[in-house]
């Protein structure tokens, strides 16, 4: 059985698992407009306030994808809080900067009416809910471009969740539709939940609830801001354990895109 989201209430006693459970992914660069620049900077961390870096995003598959499709492996530099990798952009067109898929901790977790509920102490399970093994695996992209945008880099993995974009992510205006598709090991997810974070959290007197969005039948979804700035848009996707894999997989993809006017 396959769910996208945690449920907002849970059976009494269902415990979420430690802070880092709160915790977002996310990758910025120094610029999404790199048309002047040779070079870009992107970190990549996790954080409970949009775009402030708390916990490192260490990963062995950072990549980038050029203009000409082709992926090249980076190599990050990690501090405590975020990671930094650097990247060319000599060549025209659009790059997709990439954490890869990361595997993540493993943590127990019951099925509670349908939805996904992660447990501190896996002693504590509603009666009758069985606790398994459910191991995190994220993945974070964000696109820059040098010049006019080029679709190359666009192209879907066609594994694990991600979202293709309709609208080229540096074509994103204000107060303009952007669409997106959610997909799932390449095929398009149905009812997937999907948040969008704004990314002013520091500067606000009260932090802005992010929104919530649904897929529809084809997977896709829209997203309209009426504020120009950096957003996140995030989506969790989990699959419950089989005969053949016994351990559960918790789905995070992250994107991260800026809005003009």
């Amino acid at each position: 059985m396959r769910r996208s989201i945690l449920a907002a209430t849970l059976l009494a006693g269902v415990t979420l698992a430690g802070a880092a459970s709160a915790h977002s992914p996310y990758l910025l660069p120094s610029a999404f407009d790199v048309t002047d620049r040779k070079l870009v900077t992107v970190q990549g961390s996790f954080t409970e306030s949009f775009f402030s870096p708390e916990v490192v995003m260490k990963s062995d598959a950072w990549a980038v994808v050029g203009p000409d499709g082709v992926r090249r492996p980076l190599t990050a530099t990690n501090l405590r809080e975020l990671a930094l990798v650097e990247i060319p952009t000599e060549a025209a067109g659009t790059y997709r900067i990439t954490s890869g898929q990361r595997t993540g901790r493993t943590a127990k977790a019951v099925l509670v009416k349908g939805e996904w509920a992660f447990l501190e102490d896996p002693s504590k399970a509603p009666a009758g809910a069985t606790p398994v093994d459910m191991q995190s695996l994220t993945l974070a992209d964000v696109y820059v471009t040098r010049g006019a945008p080029t679709a190359a880099a666009l192209a879907p993995i066609g594994k694990g969740l991600e979202f293709v974009a309709v609208t080229h992510p540096s074509s994103i205006f204000t107060g303009q539709d952007a669409k997106f598709v959610v997909l799932f090991d390449g095929k398009p997810v149905k009812g997937q939940a999907v948040t969008l974070h704004a990314g002013d959290d520091r500067y606000a007197e009260t932090k802005a609830p992010p929104v919530n969005l649904v897929s529809d039948d084809q997977g896709r979804f829209t997203v309209k801001v009426e504020r120009s700035g950096v957003y996140q848009i995030q989506a969790r996707y989990r699959v419950a354990p089989t005969p053949q894999d016994t351990t559960g997989h918790s789905y995070t993809y992250a994107l991260t895109f800026e809005s003009l006017r």
